[in-house]
């Protein structure tokens, strides 16, 4: 897969204000400043298509990007969303029912969501909340995809330890993947829109849903 262009199309508050799109759509979800619009950005290519804000918590939205790309020889368009992070302590318990809601009903309702990348950081072990996020989303059948950030602040051999390890706190099936990325070193980029191709495919042969 190599992506050729991208732009920022809408974000929502509230799932209601979602457009429906006829593209599969990827989501990438993580807790607050765990690098995701960084890996987004990487991913297409741009400096600051998705903003990175040194403030945890700053996304509130659910952001919407369309992306060009060529996929075995033709060109398609998929969406990549960018969902709220959550797990900051710092804000009040109705945003945080908020942006939960929010999730929920995107995980839930959103029709031609294919897949989900659920991000981590591979210097720590793995949360309550994110174990209960990757939960939630193969409780509803949607293919996830383990990403743990900053892989470059880490030598090579303590990388593949804590991989392992994340491998088996979140419990991942042999067909669940986890792929080491850093923005810095571009690290995993190509394997993670290699495993994006393959999970945006499942809704190119007409299918309303992925």
């Amino acid at each position: 897969m190599k992506v050729i262009d991208s732009r920022f199309v809408q974000s929502a508050y509230k799932f209601t204000d979602l457009s429906n799109s006829e593209f599969p759509e990827i989501a990438f979800i993580g807790r607050s400043n765990v690098g995701k619009s960084s890996l987004i950005n990487t991913l297409l290519q741009r400096k600051n298509l998705a903003q990175i804000s040194k403030k945890p918590g700053k996304t509130r939205t659910i952001n919407i990007f369309e992306v060009l790309c060529k996929l075995n020889d033709h060109k398609e368009k998929i969406n990549f969303a960018d969902l709220p992070g959550y797990g900051y302590a710092k804000i009040s318990e109705k945003t945080q029912q908020a942006w939960k809601s929010l999730i929920d009903d995107y995980i839930l309702k959103r029709k031609n969501l294919c897949g989900v990348i659920l991000i981590v950081d591979l210097r720590h072990n793995a949360d309550k909340k994110d174990i209960e996020a990757k939960e939630w989303i193969t409780s509803h059948r949607k293919e996830i995809l383990l990403v743990p950030t900053k892989a470059d602040k880490l030598s090579k051999s303590q990388a593949a330890i804590k991989i392992r390890m994340l491998k088996d706190q979140f419990l991942l099936l042999p067909n669940q993947e986890i792929i080491g990325f850093s923005s810095k070193s571009k690290q995993g980029k190509d394997q993670i829109l290699e495993w994006i191709s393959q999970i945006t495919s499942l809704i190119k042969n007409g299918d309303d849903t992925c």
